[in-house]
C-alpha cells in the first residue's frame, strides 16, 4: 500500500504550526514574497536567477524552521514529466544550437545548451514547489483569505471582489491535499478489490491507463465536497451583508519594510534576468 500514499507527497496546503519570524509576518507580506519569487521564477530563462530564487526559498524555509525536504516532496510527482521533457529536448534538436556535444547515440545527441535547458526547467519546477509549499506551511487557512483581501482592499471601491477572490484562493490551496486524500482513499479501495494499480509491470503507459477510470469518482467526490462547502457558506450568511473581522492580522513594526523588501527583491530579479540575456 505504500505505492498508494499520495498524500505524503503533497507539500502544498499543509500548515506547519510555529512561532518563527516568517510565521509572524502579516498575510499580505507573505503574499508579496510569494509573488516576488513565483513571478521571476516563471518568466526568467536564466539558470543563475532561478538558482538565486531557489536559494532564497531555502533560506526562508530554514528561518521558518520548515524542513526543505518536506517542501520538495511535491516535486516527486513531476519527475516523470521532466523525464519526458528531457527526452524531447534530445530528440528535437535546435538548428541554431552550436554548443559542444556532451553525448551522442546514433542520430541523437545531447549538447550543453540542451542539458542547461533541462536543468533550468527542473530547477524552475523545484523553485515553484518550494515557494508554494513554504507559503502554505507558514500561513493558516483564515490568513490565506485575509491576505488577498488586504492586498486588494484599495480596489474594492471600484467594485473589485477582493473578499470573494480571497475565499477562492484559500479554498484552492485547501482542496489540494483534500483531493490527494480522496484519490488515495479510492485507489486503496480499488486495490483491495483486486485492481492492478500498484504493479510495476507494463510500464508508465499501462499505469496511466489503469488510473484513468479513477478520474470520475475523484471528480465526483471533489464536487460533493464543493457542494457541502457552498451549503455551509450559505447557512452562515456568506455575502448577505457587511462582514467584520474578529482576527487581526498584524505583522509587527518591521512588516512594512518586509513588504518593501519583497517588491525590491522582485525588481532586482527581473533586472538581473534582463541583464543576463
Amino acid at each position: 500500500m505504500r505505492n498508494f500514499e499520495f498524500l505524503r507527497n503533497v507539500s502544498i496546503g499543509m500548515y506547519v504550526e510555529g512561532d518563527s519570524p516568517v510565521h509572524r509576518l502579516s498575510p499580505a507580506a507573505k503574499y508579496l514574497w510569494l509573488l516576488a519569487i513565483l513571478l521571476p521564477a516563471s518568466f526568467s530563462g536564466s539558470f543563475r536567477v532561478i538558482g538565486t530564487l531557489s536559494a532564497a526559498c531555502l533560506g526562508f524555509s530554514l528561518l521558518a524552521r520548515v524542513r526543505p525536504g518536506t517542501l520538495l516532496r511535491g516535486f516527486l510527482p513531476v519527475l516523470p514529466l521532466l523525464g519526458i521533457a528531457a527526452f524531447l529536448q534530445v530528440v528535437f534538436t535546435w538548428p541554431q544550437d552550436r554548443s559542444p556535444v556532451l553525448a551522442a547515440v546514433g542520430p541523437l545527441s545531447l549538447t550543453v545548451r540542451e542539458s542547461l535547458a533541462v536543468l533550468t526547467m527542473a530547477l524552475r519546477f523545484a523553485t515553484l514547489m518550494l515557494a508554494l509549499g513554504l507559503f502554505t506551511s507558514v500561513i493558516t487557512e483564515g490568513d490565506t483569505a485575509r491576505g488577498v483581501e488586504d492586498l486588494f482592499a484599495p480596489l474594492e471601491r471600484f467594485g473589485f471582489p477582493a473578499r470573494g477572490l480571497g475565499l477562492t484562493v484559500a479554498v484552492a490551496f485547501r482542496f489540494i491535499p483534500i483531493v490527494a486524500g480522496e484519490l488515495e482513499t479510492i485507489v486503496k479501495a480499488q486495490a483491495a478489490r483486486g485492481a492492478d494499480l500498484g504493479s510495476r509491470r507494463g510500464g508508465p503507459i499501462r499505469k496511466a491507463r489503469a488510473y484513468l477510470p479513477l478520474l470520475v469518482p475523484v471528480t465526483v467526490r471533489a464536487l460533493e465536497r464543493a457542494v457541502a462547502l457552498a451549503e455551509a457558506m450559505e447557512v452562515r450568511g456568506w455575502s448577505s451583508g457587511p462582514r467584520t473581522r474578529y482576527a487581526v492580522s498584524g505583522g509587527g513594526r518591521w512588516d512594512g519594510l518586509v513588504r518593501l523588501g519583497a517588491v525590491a527583491f522582485a525588481a532586482a530579479a527581473f533586472w538581473a534576468d534582463a541583464a543576463l540575456k
